[in-house]
């Protein structure tokens, strides 16, 4: 459908009485018109007001300089530095994209801000050999809470004075808050680009201190994101995201038909961790004939985890086991809930365990369970860490219903999905899965044939061969050399 076609849909669905008399009119003559094209995204261009500090203004000035040695003209070897203002610890995708690039000869090296005041030694992360992952002080990070988000002047600034004289194949930017960042530093030094879309961020949510929720960007914020991530998708050397619906949408709006390239957060079945599990029931010291339901994953309003509560009153057999960060902010909201309604014995919180754990330390449960709010198509387009989790930890899934999970779920058969805002229909599903052990027993048996289909080796070695066919000017690598 070309562009005039969609603005008349949306003209019906606005306005039905208007639309029923222009119409009949319009659509004749539209035979005789060439198809209209919508206006292509303005490219990101920074005014003034963005750059706040010297160390912004630096950055910008760099940015946007036309001297300089320009994206991947100086690329050589194999030393690829990766961006990140995420919390290592429960950000599984970075470490998996370090860990498949290590293992296929390539250096890593992770810049990451502290989740930590200055005063208190960061984490230690150790992801082996080949794989260097250094803090740099938690202010550097700070600029992803202004808007726009992504005018890190500090972390430039520290980049460049950390890593002076480095040379790089590539600099890894993990989702959009880097990437402005990173593709200063790739024109300075010539190193390639490689943009990292965890999400969507121009259809994420932010939180609105003025309403005091999570709300979708406003139109000129949003502008300032999509404007940045279409001049991504004309620069970057390569871009990668998490799903086809969120490559296909970006390709559409953003990427004059430029589509990233989809690396699925596929947990590797062979990862190490740091301890042995019990499985959970045994964990939690609970009976093996009660049926345990999952959520392990992030904590708080954007979760949705609400109605899975609010669903115990109506599924009296389940036990509901959460298990993530932040806890300690709104553990006591969900106990609340769950005292409310009378089912505070079946809601267990646990504290999260390290990346590298989760699918080892889910196993046992009888499904785990995935939501999110229908705020942004970020949310409804989403294919979550999870959804993966969960079947490699061989449990059925209880899903919201979404595209990208209902074609995981429905093509492999793997659980049962529900509207994430009704209690009663989570509950149903629960409940189906309870009195219908045969079908529980099925959808675990079958996430072993999902596995084998997923390729989670595979996955990653789409990325390895991503940097593989990036051209270098060392010819020390040529497109197609690994095998």
């Amino acid at each position: 459908m070309d562009f005039t076609h969609k603005a008349l849909s949306g003209l019906a669905r606005r306005l039905p009485t208007a639309a029923a008399f222009v119409k009949p009119i319009l659509l004749p003559l539209l035979r005789f018109l060439p198809p209209l094209t919508p206006e292509e995204p303005r490219i990101f261009v920074p005014g003034p007001r963005l750059g706040k500090t010297e160390a912004d203004a630096h950055l910008i000035a760099i940015a946007e300089s036309a001297t300089g040695s320009g994206v991947g003209t100086r690329a050589e070897g194999q030393h690829v530095l990766m961006l990140v203002v995420s919390d290592l610890r429960i950000d599984p995708r970075v470490e998996r994209e370090a860990r498949a690039l290590a293992e296929n000869g390539f250096r890593v090296t992770v810049i990451c801000p502290s989740p930590f005041v200055d005063t208190q030694a960061p984490p230690k992360i150790d992801w082996g050999e080949g794989i260097d992952v250094r803090y740099v002080s938690v202010v550097c990070g700070g600029y992803v809470g202004e808007r726009p988000g992504y005018i890190g002047g500090k972390l430039f600034e520290v980049i460049e004075r950390e890593l002076k004289n480095r040379s790089f194949l590539a600099i890894h930017a993990h989702d959009l808050y880097t990437a402005y960042v990173a593709l200063a530093y790739a024109r300075q030094t010539g190193a390639h680009l490689v943009a990292d879309f965890h999400e969507w961020t121009s259809e994420n949510v932010h939180w609105d201190d003025s309403v005091k929720a999570w709300e979708p960007y406003p139109a000129d914020w949003k502008a300032e994101l999509q404007a940045l991530e279409a001049r991504i998708m004309r620069d970057a050397s390569a871009v990668v995201t998490v799903c086809d619906s969120i490559a296909d949408a970006i390709a559409e709006e953003l990427g004059g038909g430029r589509r990233p390239q989809v690396i699925r957060n596929i947990p590797a079945l062979s990862a190490e961790t740091t301890k042995d599990y019990l499985p959970l029931k045994e964990q939690l010291g609970l009976p093996g004939d009660r049926f345990v339901l999952l959520w392990q994953g992030g904590t708080g309003p954007t979760r949705l985890i609400e109605p899975i509560i609010s669903a115990l009153e109506f599924a009296p057999a389940c036990t509901l086991v959460i298990r993530g960060p932040s806890l300690e902010l709104y553990g006591e909201g969900y106990r609340a809930l769950a005292e409310k309604i009378g089912v505070s014995d079946r809601l267990i919180l646990c504290d999260p365990v390290p990346s590298s754990d989760v699918v080892a330390a889910a196993r046992g449960a009888d499904a785990g369970v995935w939501t999110l709010p229908r705020l942004c198509r970020n949310f409804t387009h989403a294919l979550p860490n999870k959804i993966f989790e969960y079947t490699a930890s061989n449990l059925a899934i209880l899903a919201a219903n979404y595209p990208e999970v209902r074609r995981m779920v429905e093509v492999h058969q793997v659980g049962l999905l529900f509207d994430p805002y009704d209690p009663h229909s989570i509950a149903a599903a629960i409940n189906r899965l309870i009195a219908e052990p045969g079908l529980a027993r099925l959808c675990r048996e079958n996430t072993h044939a999902a596995l084998a289909k997923l390729d989670a080796a595979g996955e990653w070695r789409k990325l390895a061969g991503l940097y593989d066919a990036l051209p270098r000017t060392d010819g020390l690598f040529r497109s197609g050399a690994r095998s």
